[in-house]
């Protein structure tokens, strides 16, 4: 049996429990500090806490970096 091929998610590979009252978090945003640095932020539904965290950027295709000039 083949198995079809599956596109990746871009939902968050982690959920947090809210640090105050244990429930759930949701994804709220994501933000580049740096090339290689962005935050996540999650927040909770329940008492609008919010959880930062902070992670390195997934890498580029290593395809993608070649110049026309080594194709």
């Amino acid at each position: 049996m083949r198995h079809q091929a599956l596109t990746t998610s871009s939902l968050p590979s982690l959920m947090m429990p809210c640090p105050v009252c244990a429930g759930r978090m949701v994804f709220n945003g994501r933000h580049p500090i740096t090339a290689d640095v962005e935050d996540t932020v999650y927040a909770c539904r329940n008492r609008g806490a919010e959880l930062i965290r902070t992670s390195l950027r997934k890498a580029a295709n290593p395809d993608d970096n070649r110049t026309s000039a080594a194709a």
